[in-house]
């Protein structure tokens, strides 16, 4: 067979290259250096971790705020004092108690942290459509039944996962007075470009043809009456949403601490401050409850032990395991003379 294109020594992988010497000292000095480089930046990151304070309130069975309307509701609602029971029958607000007698440092960020629901379940996770995410109106996915139409308009955004959309109004008080939160600058810009509206009409033009999901109380083009560019499929708090979680127990960046605020520009001052929550978002009927987090952040994000923890103990198994290594290389290696001078008659000979 003549020789052609096809057999030269790069496609028959003949070139020089580079192989790693997997001598046992290179082997051993990798595992230790390695091992000793990540125990102290898991210390480092545990250090960090340990800095961040960090306040959890549970508002799962808040106790409800008493409303003018709640005379012309007749029935048991009336007697239920926690939105968790009375939200069913109306509008429900609480408050939650946000005592800060050292005050909160930094840069604030408050989370709102879900427990017992799985983000991650494959059914849930596929019911969207991509194209219509990135604000092409048209033919609805399969994948977002059974919210795919609604009394045979179409749902935008269709499907389970936009359906589920964390739905509680939240402000931050202090004496009787809002907070100044930012509610933009929270997405990756990575996952902003995932999501577009529709360009050339206003949003209300454009979805004039299309429902909200059952499940929303709002319309798509007024999720944010305050904020024009933080509406439609491109509204923040939607975006944040729709970035699936890996574990049934998680928490999403809900709003930030405006710090171009006069008093506000080193944190949140020493105080008592109440979270005030219109309670739409049920939890009970699957066994779940609902958190606010409320916490400043270190250069390597909020509060997260577990990354110090996971690199120092890969670091001290690398270690160790070097260690182990050492001793059988010792005790039954062979040396690289007896490697080197091999005959026919060795047992280990090939």
């Amino acid at each position: 067979m003549g020789r052609s294109d096809h057999y030269t020594d790069f496609n028959q992988q003949r070139k020089a290259a580079w192989k790693p010497d997997l001598e046992p000292k290179t082997v051993l000095f990798s595992f230790l250096g390695i091992g000793l480089c990540f125990i102290p930046i898991g210390l480092g990151l545990l250090m960090a971790s340990d800095s961040v304070q960090e306040k959890v309130l549970d508002y799962t069975y808040c106790l409800r705020v008493p409303q003018l309307d709640d005379l012309t509701l007749a029935g048991p609602a009336s007697s239920y004092l926690t939105c968790a029971g009375y939200s069913a029958y109306g509008r429900c607000v609480c408050e939650v108690s946000l005592p800060l007698p050292e005050g909160l440092q930094g840069n604030v960020v408050i989370f709102y942290a879900l427990s017992r629901f799985y983000q991650n379940h494959r059914h849930f996770l596929k019911s969207k459509d991509e194209l219509q995410l990135l604000g092409q109106v048209g033919p609805v996915s399969s994948n977002c039944y059974p919210f795919d139409y609604r009394n045979g308009s179409t749902i935008v955004p269709c499907g389970s996962f936009a359906n589920a959309l964390f739905n509680d109004s939240i402000q931050l008080l202090s004496n009787n007075q809002p907070i100044p939160l930012a509610k933009t600058g929270l997405a990756w810009s990575g996952e902003k470009a995932l999501f577009k509206n529709p360009q050339g009409h206003a949003l209300n033009e454009s979805y004039a043809n299309y429902v909200a999901p059952p499940a929303w109380t709002k319309n798509i083009w007024d999720l944010d009456p305050e904020t024009a560019f933080n509406n439609g499929l491109e509204n923040e708090d939607f975006i944040i949403w729709m970035r699936p979680s890996a574990f049934p127990n998680f928490r999403k960046i809900f709003r930030r601490l405006d710090q171009s605020v006069g008093p506000y520009s080193d944190g949140l001052p020493a105080g008592n401050y109440t979270f005030q929550i219109e309670y739409n978002y049920p939890v009970i009927g699957y066994g779940g409850r609902k958190f606010l987090v409320v916490s400043n952040a270190s250069a390597f994000g909020g509060k997260n032990p577990f990354l110090g923890y996971a690199y120092i103990a890969t670091g001290s198994c690398l270690v160790l395991l070097a260690l182990v290594l050492f001793i059988v290389h010792v005790k039954w290696g062979i040396r690289e003379d007896e490697a080197i001078d091999v005959r026919k008659t060795d047992p280990y000979y090939f």
